[in-house]
């Protein structure tokens, strides 16, 4: 058996040797892979990538990235930009910073009507190199 036990807190002076502590660098890549792969969105992973190395690099993975351009802003799939992270805040950055820091009627005046229940939904940017 030998592997490790859990024990109560008020059980815990019944163990001869105290508990091993262990790091995050002791965690094995496909398990840290596995917590990466369930992160959600975007600024999730930028925090993720801050706490050392091994998760930056983990956070960094293009798959995650791709996955975050389709759904997040239509991209297609067929895309093959040179890093779907860059695309993504690329995308990100135009859509608020540009887009959506212009007011609704300054946005929709650039648009043709097609009737009175039209309007602006969104749209995803996608540059192939």
């Amino acid at each position: 058996m030998g592997g490790p036990i859990i024990v109560h807190p008020l059980h815990g002076h019944t163990l001869r040797a105290g508990p091993e502590v262990r790091t995050l660098e002791e965690v094995p890549q496909d398990v840290l892979q596995l917590i990466v792969s369930r992160v959600m969105t975007a600024q999730e992973l930028c925090v993720l990538q801050c706490v050392n190395k091994r998760c930056r690099d983990a956070a960094g993975a293009d798959e995650l990235w791709k996955r975050l351009c389709i759904s997040r802003f239509a991209v297609p799939e067929s895309c093959s930009p040179p890093s779907w992270k860059q695309l993504y805040r690329f995308n990100y950055e135009f859509l608020y910073k540009v887009l959506l820091s212009r007011s609704a009627e300054q946005l929709s005046s650039g648009f043709p009507r097609y009737g009175s229940g039209a309007r602006f939904v969104g749209m995803g940017i996608a540059i192939n190199a």
